[in-house]
């Protein structure tokens, strides 16, 4: 009879690919969406029409990367619509101010993409520490000599000070992670975290320059006017020598060329998963500045943890339809200070 009575059930449109949705979506997963609605698509954004079709009487749409934005255009096509359920992290290429003053709800799967991301970042913490990047390079091509001034400054990630900058979910997922590790002085800069929260986290509040002078810097901030170039030459050049910097943020938060001149003036060790623009230029410096390791943008959700994000797009859309409160809503008011 569940099937039979689909017509009754309320619409959820995937506004998304068929390859984003493979990626996204465990078959289990949409079969517990079908049991309290209509599921529509996948459809290609693409294909205006297909899409119209779709989200003509859809109460919920599933974004994710590659999706149309939600703009006065496409939601002419939703008059239903009630939430969008971003099965990916930000939801600010998305959303619009029309979204919002049609009182349509919000919600992101980005805690889900934090893990990734922070697990990536303490690991490269470790390596970086290690000089593996460099001492494996080195090594392979027989440079003995190379390798023994590595492993000279290796160093361990215990009695060392850290500095996160950003309480963002993925700085907060690595200042969790840094939990696990002996000894290690964490410090916060956020100018939005209160005293209470940093002790609730078990560090230090700090001024930005504080968290730039530590051994071990790692950038967590959104990508919003007032952070671009925060780090800059003044606030490198705090950094003491043979500091580790890391950026998994957004690389408009870097002046990249300040940062070439630094790591070729003295010695610091840097890994950057996210340059500006994306990928860098074929002759950007970034490429063969001494010290910089660069990774193309991977340490957000590639396997599993994407499969998680399509889970908890499912579930609050679940919960939505059953009137029970969102787990992992964003609101308008919340965008400035979001990445």
């Amino acid at each position: 009879m569940g099937r039979m009575a689909d017509q009754s059930r309320p619409v959820v449109a995937l506004a998304l690919s068929e390859e984003v949705a493979r990626c996204m979506f465990r078959p289990v997963d949409l079969e517990r969406l079908r049991t309290v609605a209509q599921v529509r698509g996948p459809v290609d954004p693409r294909d205006r029409q297909a899409l119209r079709l779709a989200l003509s009487d859809a109460v919920v749409a599933i974004s994710g990367w590659g999706s149309p934005r939600f703009d006065e255009d496409l939601l002419a096509m939703a008059p239903k619509l009630r939430l969008l359920a971003h099965s990916a992290g930000t939801v600010k290429p998305f959303v619009s101010d029309a979204l919002f003053a049609r009182d349509i709800r919000v919600s992101t799967a980005a805690s889900v993409n934090a893990i990734p991301v922070a697990q990536f970042t303490v690991a490269m913490m470790v390596l970086a520490l290690k000089q593996v990047p460099w001492i494996a390079a080195a090594f392979a091509r027989g440079d003995y000599d190379e390798v023994g001034r590595r492993k000279a400054v290796c160093r361990e990630l215990q009695d060392l000070s850290v500095g996160i900058i950003g309480a963002s979910r993925v700085g907060r997922a690595v200042i969790g992670l840094l939990k696990a590790h002996p000894r290690l002085r964490i410090r916060l800069h956020d100018p939005y975290v209160r005293a209470d929260d940093a002790a609730r986290l078990g560090v230090e509040r700090v001024s930005l320059e504080e968290a730039c002078a530590c051994d071990i810097v790692s950038l967590h901030a959104p990508n919003i006017p007032e952070t671009r170039h925060m780090i800059d030459a003044q606030r490198l050049a705090l950094m003491p020598d043979h500091a580790l910097f890391i950026n998994t943020s957004r690389g408009a938060l870097v002046d990249e060329q300040a940062l070439v001149a630094e790591v070729k003036r003295r010695p610091l060790y840097v890994v950057l998963d996210v340059t500006d623009p994306e990928p860098p230029a074929a002759d950007s410096p970034l490429r063969t500045a001494p010290n910089i390791l660069l990774t193309p943008h991977i340490a957000g959700a590639m396997k599993q943890a994407r499969l998680d994000m399509g889970e908890l797009a499912v579930s609050e859309t679940i919960r939505f339809l059953r009137g029970e409160p969102l787990e992992h809503e964003v609101t308008q008011a919340m965008l400035p200070t979001q990445a």
